[in-house]
């Protein structure tokens, strides 16, 4: 295996706590997987930058690919309901000032 097939295979477990992070829990599922599409597809362009000055467009899309693979796999397998990533997924949600205030009451 190459250097860049590890670095993205890298890149791709640690996408899934990123994505739990950036983005809102109360989200869909689809809206986080486009976030992680995103994040992938830039982090195979990174890598490709990384190993060599010239692009090349089938190793960025390549190293897309398996980060995008090896993150999912990482979410089901590893990351999803565990207490890391329920922390991250609340790290940046602040409660409404209307819930807030409803909760003060109760």
């Amino acid at each position: 295996m190459d250097k860049i097939s590890i670095v993205n295979l890298l890149v791709g477990g640690v996408l899934p706590l990123i994505v739990a992070f950036v983005t809102k829990e109360t989200w869909a599922g689809w809206v986080k997987g486009l976030v992680l599409a995103a994040l992938s597809a830039a982090g195979g362009v990174g890598t490709d930058f990384l190993h060599s000055s010239d692009f090349d467009l089938s190793v960025s899309a390549w190293g897309a690919g398996l980060a995008f693979v090896f993150a999912v796999a990482a979410h089901v397998g590893v990351y999803k309901d565990t207490t890391l990533h329920d922390l991250l997924a609340k790290a940046l949600y602040r409660v409404p000032a209307a819930e807030d205030a409803l909760a003060h009451l109760g």
